[in-house]
């Protein structure tokens, strides 16, 4: 109930680039490449994550571009893991009071608030159900394996279970490789005696958790390692990585009892030498922690186990492999399950009989005030924090509000103001980005996009080289070098960038598109049909691509297959004016009148500015005999393109026909000649004129 109004969100953030954006999910031909290497080129996704982005393609068929359901999915799986951490504590806590409230801390806990709102981050959420379930027929084939011989027939499928689901955590994300280091933690906390009970399981039930772990290591690095995953320590080296991620682990464990000022992106400051002041602290912080682990270990103390839960699900994500984003609030969604159980635990001991029986209805009344002030402050919170995740331009506002230096925000803004036509505002925040972070590539790509939205191509020219310069391997500039070349008639120039952004990425449907159009400019009508094809393979929904090869049809004459192009390009987007105008030039050359002017009567709906479209419709009601209706539609024409000549000229001929309209026709006369003196040699002209001047005498 808490996360209902998260349903009501848009897309935001990664959610562009893994489900909107994508193609992949979209069709269910690409669900081969799944397990290929091919995954990584056409799914956005960097790591190799199937069971995640099988969950996409479902959630496409069910709802397609509806956010509604993607979001749904989230609630339901979060709610799954709610439900199987409820069973899991049952399994390992006697103490039903202690498994209801880590319940209740973990459901309203607002660090989770960001896992469950981004459906790009689903990864979290799938890894912890499969995990939990893992770990629960861990549990009960453990405890088969140690009881009698008639009491051991469900251990094989049990244990089968969990490693499966095993399985299916590790290549939900990577994170759920630190479970067989929770299977000894177990063992520890158990009562049972340590060595030889950790031996005992290493020969035996731990062997499978750890041949699984060694073949997704094998996969995740070797067999379908993705090779364009570029990640390195922070700049400074390995001992400035060392010394940031202490600041960082302290970072979280404060997150984890103080969840307030959540941010989409945190500025994590370097820390360059162990004597800076928050380094001096976070070291402090995090010796404290540990010494208090151990103090509780030494006893055997439930509590040091749901710590050690804590601190081993966050080792993945400690830039012990470097990682892009060496912080993020979606990282704490499995360690906050311990984090959870550990307050759980302690807020019970508040009235816990065997440590003390005084002052029972005191601490009680202390106990109950705490649950009901946490759960419902944070309840409260999650459901107000909801609405930052609603849509691009309220979650991008707040996170420069919390993070004025965090260029990803400034560059995602400006992305925002793009899409709404702001190109000013979205130039604003682009620089500021560019100042932020001057070797991003992506920052620049986006100038580039900006100084072309503004007509200043060589301003764009100099930013998509400079996103080249910084990245090799980034596409998107080379395709956008390739238009900028493409329309201004640099034809070579253009096929070289789109060749060589489809040599890096071999998927990218709109090169693919480009590069027709260049095959097609040189009057390659076949290789072009390929280019578009390849294109629309990639991307099934392309428009452009779509209306292109209907294009390609009508100039090979096949107009019955060109109509057949452009009406799916209307079905996929009826609000597209070019598919509209095609279709009405592929009626008008099949004689089918009626039918074009229908068509074009649609574009002047959507664009009642569209000129070619009011030319189109002047022709064909001057054809039909429609004189006024033509006139009506030249004139709209003039108005919108006061030098347009051969809009004049059929306004001066089709007025000059009619007593009451040729003093109209004079003065088209005079503008067109006015626009081009040189016309007046040419001989119709020279007879409009000569008609004009009988007529007044």
């Amino acid at each position: 109930m808490l996360y209902v109004n998260a349903t009501h969100g848009k897309f935001v953030y990664d959610d562009f680039k893994i489900i909107v954006e994508n193609c992949f999910i979209k069709e269910w031909k690409y669900f081969p490449k799944i397990f290929t290497k091919d995954y990584f080129l056409i799914s956005g996704e960097m790591s190799y994550r199937p069971l995640v982005t099988i969950s996409y393609f479902i959630d496409y068929a069910l709802w397609h571009s509806n956010p509604f359901g993607f979001h749904l999915t989230n609630i339901v799986l979060h709610t799954i893991n709610t439900t199987l951490l409820f069973l899991l504590l049952n399994r390992i806590i006697q103490n039903k009071k202690i498994v209801f409230f880590s319940t209740l801390f973990f459901i309203t806990h607002p660090v989770l608030i960001e896992t469950v709102n981004a459906v790009g981050y689903r990864e979290d959420l799938l890894s912890a159900t499969f995990l939990l379930i893992s770990l629960i027929y861990f549990i009960k084939s453990d405890i088969l394996s140690s009881q009698q011989i008639h009491k051991k027939n469900y251990f094989i499928p049990f244990y089968a279970i969990s490693l499966i689901a095993y399985f299916f955590a590790l290549f939900s994300k990577e994170m759920a490789i630190s479970m067989p280091i929770l299977l000894p933690l177990l063992v520890i906390f158990s009562g049972e005696k340590i060595v030889p009970e950790i031996l005992k399981r290493l020969k035996g039930i731990y062997t499978g958790y750890i041949l699984l772990s060694l073949f997704y290591i094998i996969i995740r690095f070797v067999v379908l390692n993705n090779p364009s995953l570029k990640t390195a320590y922070q700049p400074g080296g390995f001992w400035v990585n060392i010394l940031t991620m202490i600041k960082i682990m302290a970072s979280y464990i404060a997150l984890s009892f103080f969840p307030y000022n959540l941010n989409a992106d945190y500025i994590v400051p370097l820390i360059k030498t162990p004597l800076e002041g928050s380094c001096i602290l976070s070291i402090l912080f995090a010796i404290s922690t540990i010494v208090i682990f151990m103090l509780l270990s030494k006893s055997r103390n439930m509590l040091a186990c749901w710590i050690g839960w804590f601190i081993i699900m966050l080792l993945p994500v400690m830039n012990i492999i470097p990682i892009g984003n060496i912080m993020a609030e979606r990282y704490l969604y499995i360690p906050a399950m311990g984090f959870c159980v550990a307050k759980g635990t302690l807020i019970y001991r508040i009235t816990d009989p065997t440590l003390s029986t005084h002052a029972m209805r005191l601490r009680k009344t202390v106990q109950l005030v705490l649950v009901l002030l946490t759960i419902g402050g944070y309840g409260f919170s999650i459901i107000t924090k909801n609405g930052d995740w609603r849509d691009e331009l309220t979650l991008w506002t707040k996170t420069i509000h919390r993070s004025p230096n965090s260029h990803r925000a400034h560059c995602n803004m400006g992305n925002v103001y793009m899409e709404r036509g702001l190109i000013e505002r979205a130039e604003a925040e682009y620089r500021t980005a560019a100042h932020l972070s001057p070797q991003n590539a992506s920052v620049h790509s986006n100038l580039g996009t900006v100084y072309s939205k503004k007509k200043l191509f060589e301003m764009a020219i100099a930013e998509y080289n400079e996103a080249i310069l910084l990245d090799s391997e980034y596409a998107q500039p080379h395709n956008n070098l390739g238009n900028i070349y493409y329309n201004r008639g640099e034809i070579s120039k253009a096929k070289q960038e789109y060749e060589e952004a489809l040599r890096i990425k071999p998927d990218y449907s709109h090169a693919h598109n480009g590069l027709g159009s260049v095959y097609d400019a040189t009057g390659d009508l076949d290789k072009a049909m390929e280019e578009y094809k390849n294109s629309l393979y990639y991307d099934n929904n392309y428009i452009h691509a779509r209306n292109n090869v209907g294009v390609n049809y009508a100039k090979r004459g096949k107009f019955s297959d060109a109509i057949n192009e452009f009406q799916k390009a209307i079905e996929i987007a009826p609000d597209q004016p070019q598919g509209h105008y095609n279709l009405g030039l592929a009626f008008e050359k099949t004689g089918k009148q009626t039918d074009a002017i229908r068509e074009y009567n649609t574009v002047l709906q959507i664009d009642p500015s569209n000129i070619n479209t009011h030319y189109a419709l002047g022709i064909i009601y001057e054809g039909l005999g429609l004189k006024d209706k033509a006139i009506e539609r030249f004139q709209r024409v003039v108005i919108l393109d006061s030098n347009n000549v051969n809009a004049y000229r059929h306004l001066v001929f089709l007025c000059s026909e009619n007593k009451t309209t040729r003093e109209m026709s004079r003065y088209y006369l005079k503008e067109l000649l006015k626009i081009d003196p040189s016309l007046a040699q040419k001989e119709d002209i020279r007879q409009a004129i000569h008609r004009l001047r009988t007529t007044e005498k």
